[in-house]
Formats: structure tokens, sequence, C-alpha cells
């Protein structure tokens, strides 16, 4: 199976692509488990033939819960131990892998790790993953039996890269009842369309001495700007990148009217800053205080409010949308976490039978969704049943069957994703229009990737 090198120039500088703003989480059910004795690290099971390394970036549940899943698989077969290294990630968005690339560019990569898929343009370039197509043809596994979007993220250039063990989908859409029929709005009839959601709007807003103390909707801060530009701009039918290319088309003319219909938003109640629906010490989503009428929000938020606001009446629905586009849930996006085998793994056959475990298997997807939550990425596990009917995890199921979007999956994501954050809140804050704004983001990640590609050569 493959194998490899990697040049310390093509580790370290990956560094530089490493996917940020992921600040999106995706756990959709809480563990219950004591923090205090949630571990991210554990030794391999004594007495086994082999035993592979898997670093671990995640803390606290999730982090606890990935050794949950190592020990889950070591009691499903008596050869592989598996060793979990704690490596949490560092820098914007808590995703640039320090420890990972550093070990890497050591001579020192552990066997299995973890990212979002949309690095793999970047790191197949720079030489740091296993192509993964001969056991994913060898096993009898099928791109087309993964749902859409994770099946695009996982195989580049025609090679499978990754498996997608967590699909997040991004986002269901949510609304407070009881304030909607507190404004005279239907409480049972939520938007469907970007007109609807003005509509509600403007019956939810109240500004008061200059700030708005009620709003119905904040669409410039769905987990931040670049985030939400993705959102509203699949969402009104937009294209981020030409497929296949590292083309980048932000100035696609849906994607700037998306980011003029979030600039007028936050016009239309004094500013993004004259917003103050929730004190300074608020730690849990401002949807919490009933003084936001509706909004996008990750399954971690929505658990969290409805164990602190059990009050709260809140539905849940697909994301409205705009022409071009042609039906809710059109501006869904995945998000989430693949697990790849680093080029120079010492042990990449047993790292593949873990992968492999954890993202297909029915027991592996089970054990994960039963001690993380994360919604899976192949489509034919069993576990999708219970995760279709599940309470709080229905709406992100019911998001990511029809999805069809991706991050930008180019060789600058990263870049690009910075520098959407940067431009769109100069837009949304009236310091650019957003036609220049978005031409700027073309320009600069252009001559990104123009650049990346020179090193990519010399990698």
């Amino acid at each position: 199976m493959p194998s490899g090198g990697i040049s310390r120039r093509a580790a370290l500088g990956a560094g530089a692509v490493a996917l940020a703003g992921l600040g999106a989480g995706c756990t959709v059910v809480p563990s219950g488990r004591d923090a205090v004795a949630m571990q991210p690290n554990k030794e391999p099971a004594a007495g086994r033939r082999t035993e592979i390394e898997v670093y671990n970036n995640f803390g606290a549940d999730v982090g606890s819960g990935i050794v949950q899943c190592a020990a889950a698989f070591e009691a499903a077969q008596d050869d592989i131990g598996v060793r979990v290294t704690f490596a949490p990630a560092v820098g914007a968005g808590d995703t640039v892998p320090q420890k990972l690339l550093t070990a890497i560019a050591g001579g020192q990569a552990p066997d299995v790790a973890f990212c979002d898929a949309a690095v793999t343009p970047a790191w197949t370039r720079l030489q740091i993953m296993t192509d993964l197509t001969p056991y994913f043809e060898r096993d009898g596994l099928r791109l087309e039996d993964f749902y859409a979007p994770c099946a695009a993220s996982m195989a580049y250039e025609d090679r499978v890269w990754s498996l997608q063990w967590d699909a997040d989908p991004n986002f269901p859409f949510f609304w407070n009842k009881g304030l909607f029929e507190e404004c005279g709005l239907d409480p049972e009839k939520p938007p469907a369309t970007i007109e609807e959601i003005d509509a509600c709007a403007k019956e939810i807003d109240r500004v008061e001495r200059g700030r708005a103390t009620r709003i119905g909707i904040i669409p410039w801060d769905q987990y931040g700007a670049a985030n939400s530009m993705l959102t509203w701009g699949y969402a009104f039918g937009g294209e981020f990148w030409q497929e296949g290319t590292n083309l980048v088309t932000p100035d696609d003319e849906p994607v700037v009217a998306a980011l003029e219909w979030m600039a007028a938003s936050a016009a239309r109640v004094g500013g993004a800053d004259a917003v103050s629906i929730a004190p300074p010490s608020l730690t849990s989503h401002p949807f919490s205080t009933g003084n936001l009428g509706m909004s996008c929000l990750v399954s971690a938020n929505l658990l969290e409010i409805r164990q602190l606001h059990p009050e709260l009446e809140i539905g849940a629905t697909l994301l409205p949308y705009q022409a071009p586009a042609t039906a809710p849930g059109q501006g869904a996006w995945l998000g989430g976490w693949s697990a790849f085998v680093p080029r120079s793994a010492s042990q990449p056959d047993a790292a593949w039978e873990f992968i492999k475990w954890l993202a297909v298997s029915d027991e592996g997807t089970r054990t994960q969704w039963e001690n993380i939550g994360f919604p899976v990425g192949y489509a034919k596990a069993a576990v999708n049943e219970t995760i279709r009917s599940d309470e709080n995890a229905g709406i992100y199921h019911r998001n990511l069957v029809d999805m069809k979007n991706t991050r930008p999956l180019i060789t600058v994501n990263s870049f690009y994703s910075q520098q959407l954050e940067e431009k769109v809140q100069r837009a949304i804050y009236g310091q650019v229009a957003p036609d220049a704004a978005m031409q700027e983001v073309k320009a600069l990640t252009t001559r990104e990737a123009e650049r990346f590609d020179r090193v990519g050569e010399m990698g």
C-alpha cells in the first residue's frame, strides 16, 4: 500500500494552509461525563501484534469520545492496539495542527490524524496525505455510498484521501415561536425565503435610543463573517469557486447580492454595532435571551439553549433561500472532520483498518454517535435511522441528506476564508461596498493561489 516521505519544508509550510474559521461546532448529543474524568489520551491495549498512534486534536467531550472509540475498536479485534495522543490545534478557529505538522516534518508522524477535508487540495500537493484509493477499492467502498458533500470532500483529482466520520451540516434554521406570536406572526409558519425573513424581522426588530434591543435576525453573525458569507451566498444560489480548479468566484452575482442583503440588514437597525440584545457577560448563544427571532444554530448551541431555557419554544426548519436558488436548504454546506493517514505513517495498513471502522462500519459509526454525537458521513450506516429520529439531531440529518455544498476545495482555502472574514466585516460596517469587497477577496486569493502553486512545485 502507498507510503513515502515528505520534505520538512512541505510539512511546516502546511501550517499556512491549514483550514481556519471552523468556529461552528457540531456536537449533537452531550455525553454527560464528568469533565475531570475525561481524558484525551490512552495507551494501546497490551499484547497486540501491531500498534498505531492516533493524534487527537479534540479536548473535553469530543476528545474523550475519541478515546472511547479507540477502546471499542480494540475490543472489536485482537490484533491492533491504539495509542491516542492529545495533540491540540492552536490558532484561528483552533484548527492549525501545529503538533501534527511538526511531527510529520520531524519524521515522527502518527498513523491517523484528523482534518477538515477542505485542506486536501493543499495537503496532497505538499505530499502530506496517503492515497487511500487502493484500500478503498480493495474493500469494496464506493463514493456514492457517502453523502454527496462528504464524497466530494474525500476525493480529490480522482483519488480518495480521507474518510469523513463527522458530517457537520451548516446550517439548519431556527425561530423563536413565542417571540413570533408576541409580534403578531404565525408561530407555526417559519420563513421559507429571504423576503419572508425580512418580513418577519420587520415585525420583530425593536430599536430604542439608537440601540437594537430586539432583532429578527443577525445574518452577518452566523458563526463568523466567513461562515455567514458561505451560508447566505449558497442560499442565494451563488458559487464560491469553479469546481475542479483554483479559480475563486466571490464576485459571483448572487454572492454579492447576499452580502448586500447582509449589509442592508445591519443598516436597518442602525448598524452592526447598534445591536444590544444580550449582556456582555453572556456565554451562551444570544438566541437564548429571547431577543433574537431567527438564527442558524449548531447542535451544541441548540442543546445548551434547550437545557438552560426550556421555556423557549424553538422551531426548526431548513435554511430559507433566494433565487436563483430554488428551495429551502440549498444554502447548507458541509463542515466536520475526516480521518486520514499521513504519508509517512509507519503502520498505514492498520491505520486504514481503524479509520474504516470509525467512519464506515455499523459498530464504529454507532460508537462514534453514542460517545461523541456527530452525524456520520456514510449514508449506508445503520445508525442514520437513529440520528434521523432524534429530537435534536433530526433536523441536522435532514439538512445533510440533500446537501450539495462544501467549503471551497482549493489549495488556499484557509487564506480565502481569512479574506472573507475580514472583507465581509468591512462591508457589514459600511467601510467598503459589497461588490468592491468581493472583488478584493478575489484578487488577493487569486494571487495567493498562484504563489502556492509555485511553492507546491518546489515541494
